[in-house]
């Protein structure tokens, strides 16, 4: 079983600068290879986050993480651009949250990108330098980059998390049930814009519009303008991006409430203020709806016709998590077994417990790691409340052995 609310969370941010370039940008667009009314692809579903395959130049298949927050596809591992033999045509600016978190990517300009039944000539693709952004550490396995924009503005998709599948249509010929929401959305600047009500536990709400991000794997990020909504708050690990590791508060809310389906007591992130400063300039940045409320739908986006359709999942009822354990890990090595704790939240049971960024976890409730994947990992530091965890680990060559049980800390 796959944990809903998982340690490490994907929070990307990622905004793309203006084009440095002196030659054409690729002007491709994708197709369906059939006269099919629709494709049904397999995804995989980890950390609240739809990843899907995809070939490029007819090699893969590649995982990339659907993402309705970021225009331009994005190649995270750069050693791939190498094995293709892409020609970088231009650079192209990115910066992400938190200042000085500027880098500049290669333009590919000539890729085709292609899926089960459609394919994409002459498409764009930016290709990150090395070790800037790596996904494969937090999902477990390979994944490669990001899909947005490109893909979701030409075609209605129907994301089905409990099912693991990805339908997308020709036209916008999908069934819409009697009990689906159907919501507006605007697109702005590419992304989809939700209009959204939180509710405070005092009374107190903020009506606005929120980005509907796939891409984010909290449930719901805001200004820390807002964290009065908030009555008791905790720091944690946010997400992580270009800028590096994003850091702030966590807190509850009453409700999420979007169009006429609302959520409970969601927990609630709010990056800390200089992740939203740009060479000492303030981002105008209300937030985000992200897959830790997402996930909990059976959803269907269409850019063309400006709207989303929400219905509920087996899963929309289910109480909302921080991290029972309060440490974040993440997996290396040729086998991703390696497991490594690199964030451990202040008062936690896992900081109580002594705990340590860079520990290596060698045993896990009487297993060793050779016989764990992350996601097994992840499921038993989120079972629940009161549960029991022993954990050997390595520090500086030393074996370390401790005992805490899990806990809610808001």
């Amino acid at each position: 079983m796959k944990t809903l609310f998982v340690a490490i969370t994907i929070c990307l941010f990622l905004i793309t600068g203006p084009l440095t370039t002196r030659t054409k940008a690729g002007v491709g667009e994708f197709s369906f290879e059939s006269n099919r009314r629709s494709v049904t692809i397999p995804i995989r579903v980890t950390n609240n986050l739809a990843v899907m395959p995809l070939y490029l130049n007819e090699s893969g298949p590649f995982y990339f993480i659907l993402d309705s927050g970021v225009n331009t596809t994005i190649l995270t591992e750069p050693v791939i651009a190498a094995i293709l033999g892409l020609d970088l045509e231009s650079t192209v600016l990115i910066y992400g949250l938190g200042g000085e978190g500027i880098v500049e990517a290669g333009l590919a300009t000539d890729v085709n990108i292609s899926m089960r039944g459609i394919s994409g000539k002459d498409m764009n693709l930016l290709i990150i330098p090395e070790d800037i952004l790596s996904f494969s550490e937090v999902f477990g396995f390979p994944v490669y980059g990001i899909i947005g924009h490109d893909f979701l503005k030409q075609f209605p998709v129907r994301i089905d998390y409990a099912n693991e599948t990805i339908r997308i249509f020709r036209e916008p010929t999908y069934r819409v049930r009697g009990r689906d929401e159907k919501i507006p959305i605007e697109i702005v600047n590419g992304k989809p814009y939700v209009e959204s009500t939180i509710v405070g536990h005092e009374g107190d709400s903020l009506t606005t519009y929120l980005l509907f991000d796939l891409g984010a794997s909290h449930p719901i990020y805001l200004n820390k303008d807002y964290i009065g909504l908030s009555p008791d708050v905790i720091e944690g690990f946010l997400g992580k991006g270009i800028s590096g590791n994003l850091l702030g508060r966590l807190g509850r809310v009453d409700k999420v409430i979007i169009g006429d389906t609302y959520i409970r007591d969601p927990v609630v992130s709010y990056p800390e203020r200089r992740f939203l400063e740009f060479h000492g300039q303030t981002i105008d940045w209300e937030g985000l709806i992200g897959g830790g409320i997402i996930r909990r739908y059976n959803v269907i986006l269409d850019y063309k016709s400006e709207l989303l359709v929400l219905r509920k999942g087996r899963d929309h009822g289910k109480p909302f998590n921080t991290s029972l354990s309060g440490i974040e890990v993440i997996a290396r090595g040729a086998d991703m077994r390696n497991f490594m704790i690199h964030y451990v939240r202040p008062g936690s049971a896992g900081y109580e417990a002594g705990l340590m960024p860079g520990d290596q976890i060698i045993r896990l409730n009487m297993q060793r790691y050779t016989q764990l994947n992350l996601d097994e990992v992840l499921d038993m530091l989120s079972a629940g409340e009161r549960k029991s965890i022993s954990m050997t680990v390595v520090r500086n060559g030393e074996l370390l052995h401790k005992n805490f049980r899990l806990r809610e800390d808001i």
